[in-house]
């Protein structure tokens, strides 16, 4: 049955889209296409006051309610079957303010965006001679939003450098179940504030503006892709543990990746990307155990911008495919010779040269130089983060690559914490709250019954009433 809008579109500046619109397919597709929900109403926001009247109109309607950015959320949970998505990803406003160092955005804007404003478009000249800009703490993928990168904590290249994207955040406001909009930051709201720092997608309301502090980055960075045989996954598996373990220096931040050369109908390759973040000069040093691992198929590393390195390797990412995701924290040890090989076996049977697995540096430097309990963010010990992912284009592909996801995240578990970074979400995990959240989840559930004693912000994963 169709819902009558008319009350709402009377002053919605937005669009609303339904089902019998001719657009609404497109609208309700995610990243993750395998997402097969189908919403009652995409009502796509051009403000706070559009927020606040589509959060009126589900609970007048007594519909369930969901929020998305950019639509890449791991389990599909940015839709609701049957319901209302508060969709602002159309709120892309930056506000830059060189003097203070910070830019106050709108939820639904990427990374690749602001820094084009702030890094791209800014210069001045360091104590060191160098011409730097200023950069976010975002991610590679340039159509993830902001908002759902920071509010789960927000894990990139400049992390161990200078803190995660919710560690940047100094203020945000946000639309609550009445639809009142109420500004967090530490003198405001410190109670909110404290929990959209790692917990802000999971049921307090809907943010709709951020402000960040931004981090001075030069114009110049070395970084880049090397890549080697499979054969070798070992070797460098070892070479990549070594070289952080017990690292002082903190601007060497590179992820490790197991893929597809070329991708995705290549052969199996092992690989690491990233950057030196500090003066160029310096580099060849910090890259040194790296050169040491001798020749490699291929190597891009070199000097490139922050900006120019980002949104290269945002073009590898490819759209339309299904795909499951899971994955999970090493334990202190666990990152071992038992590991590697469960993890070398496990990626040569993939049956998707889409899939890969990527192992993420997670912690250490500014990183954990925040207590647990300082947000609700709490992986902050654990160093080395291992993402499963499959990926693939069809249906008739699906019970194979599914079934490789789940044997092989089987197989890793007696290496991990059993903590799972919640930007990542596994819908499937039955203690959730311990996984995500550890001891911080009874204050995130006294925070919900504040703010949103109704529990009209719930999902299969949204923070419980007490």
């Amino acid at each position: 049955m169709r819902l009558d809008l008319s009350a709402l579109s009377s002053s919605f500046r937005g669009s609303l889209i339904t089902p019998y619109d001719p657009d609404y397919e497109g609208a309700r597709v995610l990243f993750n296409t395998r997402v097969r929900t189908r919403p009652a109403l995409i009502a796509r926001c051009a403000d706070a006051g559009d927020v606040a009247a589509a959060i009126r109109f589900a609970r007048e309607q007594e519909l369930p309610l969901s929020v998305r950015g950019g639509g890449h959320h791991a389990s599909g949970l940015s839709l609701v079957e049957g319901g209302v998505v508060v969709d602002v990803g159309g709120m892309r406003d930056v506000v830059f303010d060189p003097a203070s160092g910070t830019a106050t955005v709108g939820p639904g804007i990427g990374w690749r965006d602001v820094d084009r404003v702030t890094y791209a478009e800014h210069s001045f000249t360091g104590p060191d001679g160098l011409e730097y800009g200023l950069a976010g703490p975002g991610g590679e993928c340039p159509t993830v939003s902001n908002a759902g990168y920071t509010l789960g904590g927000g894990y990139g290249p400049l992390g161990r450098t200078f803190g995660l994207g919710c560690d940047h955040l100094l203020a945000a406001e946000m639309v609550d179940a009445d639809g009142r909009l109420l500004r967090a930051s530490e003198t405001e709201h410190p109670d909110l504030f404290w929990a959209l720092r790692g917990a802000g997608g999971a049921g307090f309301g809907v943010v709709t503006s951020l402000t960040y502090r931004l981090n001075p980055l030069p114009k110049t960075v070395v970084g880049g892709v090397i890549a080697w045989p499979f054969e070798r996954a070992r070797e460098i598996f070892r070479a990549y543990r070594d070289l952080y373990a017990n690292r002082a220096d903190d601007r060497l931040a590179l992820c490790l990746l197991l893929t597809t050369e070329p991708y995705p109908d290549g052969e199996p390759v092992i690989a690491m990307y990233g950057m030196y973040v500090g003066p160029p000069a310096e580099a060849h040093e910090a890259f040194a155990p790296i050169h040491a691992l001798g020749e490699p198929l291929f190597s891009s590393i070199g000097e490139t911008s922050y900006l120019d390195m980002m949104t290269v390797m945002g073009e590898e990412i490819v759209y339309g495919l299904q795909s499951k995701w899971l994955g999970g924290y090493f334990t202190q040890t666990g990152f071992d010779e038992d590991a590697f090989d469960v993890m070398a076996e496990r990626f040569e049977r993939s049956p998707s040269g889409y899939s890969m697995v990527r192992f993420d540096l997670l912690a250490g430097g500014a990183i954990a130089r925040v207590p647990a309990d300082a947000t609700a963010f709490a992986h902050r010990s654990a160093l080395h983060y291992v993402s499963i992912i499959a990926q693939w284009p069809g249906d008739e592909e699906s019970a194979a690559n599914v079934a490789w996801v789940d044997d092989f995240a089987a197989a890793l578990r007696p290496h991990l914490t059993g903590e799972v970074y919640q930007n990542y979400a596994d819908r499937d995990l039955a203690d959730w709250p311990a996984a995500y959240y550890g001891a911080n989840y009874p204050r995130l559930q006294r925070i919900k019954q504040e703010y949103d004693p109704s529990d009209v912000f719930h999902t299969p994963q949204s923070i419980r009433l007490p």
